[in-house]
């Protein structure tokens, strides 16, 4: 059996190409978030009133993040072997780090053209 690397996720900057298109309404960011699978900011959140963890430490964050870790490299291995162009990209989201599920071939500045459904201006300071 190969060995998995579950730390092994393509990064995607959408931060950089949300400032490009000036994305900052927040309506935008409300389209781009149903795309956000997983948001490392709403962890200790998660487990105390989803699954009742009483004072989340240090331990039970790291414990909940290798589990998420491990689902997703688990749906990368599935997408790839049942030829779905999709994967699970790591993101920056400011505050910490999360998942995001985009086309296998999508650049950022596709995916935000995409997910806001209209073409976008460029910001002057980035022209």
């Amino acid at each position: 059996m190969t060995k998995v690397n579950y730390d092994r996720f393509a990064s995607f900057d959408i931060n950089e190409c949300c400032d490009h298109f000036d994305s900052e309404k927040p309506s935008n960011w409300k389209k781009i978030n149903k795309f956000i699978i997983a948001d490392g900011q709403e962890y200790a959140h998660i487990m105390e009133t989803e699954f009742d963890f009483e004072d989340t430490g240090d331990g039970e964050y790291e414990a909940f993040q290798a589990g998420v870790k491990y689902a997703l490299t688990k749906m990368n291995i599935a997408f790839e072997a049942a030829g779905v162009d999709l994967q699970v990209c790591e993101v920056d989201l400011v505050e910490s780090m999360g998942f995001v599920l985009v086309r296998a071939d999508d650049e950022p500045e596709d995916f935000v053209k995409r997910v806001l459904k209209k073409p976008v201006m460029m910001v002057d300071s980035w022209v």
